[in-house]
């Protein structure tokens, strides 16, 4: 037996199929937001206390900090994992 098809109302608000480009797409895009978060963390919360404080900076703030946009880095790599590598798009692409 053939698999039933949705209402064609359904149909119009489910997503389309997912291909594996989307797939590429999405985690990239997931990656990116990911590294976007970290840099920030750093920016915001080491690099702009660094000029604008008139006190100095704690470095048990500093290593927090850190240890938090390395995580967010790691689960962006972690990301960009799953990305599977073909060998014949690198050479068609360089070729």
């Amino acid at each position: 037996m053939t698999p039933k098809k949705p209402h064609p109302v359904l149909r119009a608000l489910l997503p389309p199929v997912q291909t594996p480009k989307h797939r590429e797409d999405r985690l990239k895009a997931l990656a990116s937001a990911f590294q976007t978060a970290a840099m920030s963390l750093i920016g915001i919360g080491i690099f702009t206390p660094l000029l604008t404080a008139a006190y100095g900076i704690r470095w048990s703030h500093v290593a927090v900090i850190a240890v938090v946009a390395g995580a967010i880095e790691a689960m962006s790599l972690t990301f960009l994992m799953f990305i599977p590598y073909s060998e014949n798009k690198e050479d068609s692409e360089n070729g």
